[in-house]
């Protein structure tokens, strides 16, 4: 559908859990209690959002946390979810620790893709940023995935200290598209530097020679792709600080708790929950309703405007 400035919603992303098996310092550093599960919506609860979104042309799904795989027979939503009728994909993002163990599952209930979040190769500094010794655990799941037949992108958050060289190596070794994603200043991303892209992209021009900028779209996501024939590597580029994306978003967001999020800049939604929970309330009219209302653009250039204060794994990524 189209929301009130003209923009076509599309893309839904469904955070399941707040709760992550790491602690990465600007996401989910370990103080985060995490929901009570009567307070997550259910399985069922889920796919009626679906259902409803679909009559409302939202075809595309990604399933999120905190990490997704945390929660219990997250397969099985999968399974539910990519057999609504009307739904054209749907992928998930997960920090990849538990993606060996369930790559067989999620692919045989029809997970289209998976996008691992990968922040380094050094073992040492993986531990630094997650609190867990778990890198090769994420490697393997990686493998397990592509074995599987799903299709395998790496996202990486540019904190400014990044070394993207080892990440960039790799993508190239396994045949995988990378992402950096600027850091945004949701939650604990508010104390991290912010290291615009548009620097990244020309160190690696100094490295590969010149990109050729890429019009193909990987996914239903707002990243910009260059390819570097002399090194064989596509790279994408989300840079929400430093080059808006917001005139072209297609997205809304649904919280483990059940609120309907129009925008990652601002704290207020709907609480679709207590829609679902009422006897007699019709779910349809307040999504259709609350995404007309979609907000113009972020604010994340004046924290003062911000409204949003939860820490990024209570929101969704």
């Amino acid at each position: 559908m189209k929301d009130g400035f003209g923009r076509n919603i599309d893309y839904m992303r469904i955070s399941v859990t707040d709760r992550c098996n790491l602690h990465c310092r600007y996401c989910s550093p370990g103080n985060i209690a995490g929901t009570k599960e009567t307070e997550l919506l259910t399985f069922r609860e889920i796919v009626r959002v679906v259902e409803a979104g679909v009559q409302l042309g939202i075809t595309h799904y990604r399933v999120t946390g905190g990490e997704p795989l945390v929660r219990r027979d997250c397969p099985e939503l999968i399974r539910q979810m990519r057999h609504t009728p009307g739904v054209e994909s749907v992928g998930m993002t997960t920090n990849g620790v538990l993606l060996a163990d369930f790559a067989g599952q999620l692919a045989d209930a029809g997970l289209d893709s998976v996008n691992v979040s990968l922040d380094t190769m050094d073992e040492n500094e993986f531990e630094r940023l997650t609190g867990s010794k778990s890198l090769s655990n994420v490697l393997e799941g990686i493998q397990a995935a592509k074995e599987r037949g799903l299709a395998v992108k790496l996202n990486t958050v540019n904190r400014g200290e990044t070394d993207w060289r080892p990440i960039a190596a790799y993508a190239m070794e396994q045949g995988l598209l990378v992402r950096f994603i600027e850091m945004m200043p949701i939650g604990y991303g508010k104390t991290e530097p912010c290291r615009p892209n548009d620097a990244l992209l020309e160190e690696m021009k100094e490295s590969f020679g010149q990109p050729e900028r890429l019009r193909q779209r990987f996914g239903d996501g707002p990243a910009e792709y260059y390819r570097f024939p002399g090194a064989g590597v596509t790279v994408g580029f989300i840079s929400a600080m430093h080059h808006k994306f917001c005139e072209d978003c297609n997205r809304v967001r649904l919280t483990s708790q059940g609120s309907l999020k129009l925008c990652l800049c601002y704290g207020e939604g709907v609480d679709l929950r207590e829609v679902l929970r009422i006897p007699g309330r019709e779910l349809l009219p307040v999504m259709r309703e609350a995404i007309r209302n979609k907000p113009r653009e972020h604010c994340f250039g004046n924290f003062a405007q911000m409204t949003e204060t939860r820490a990024m794994a209570e929101i969704g990524g």
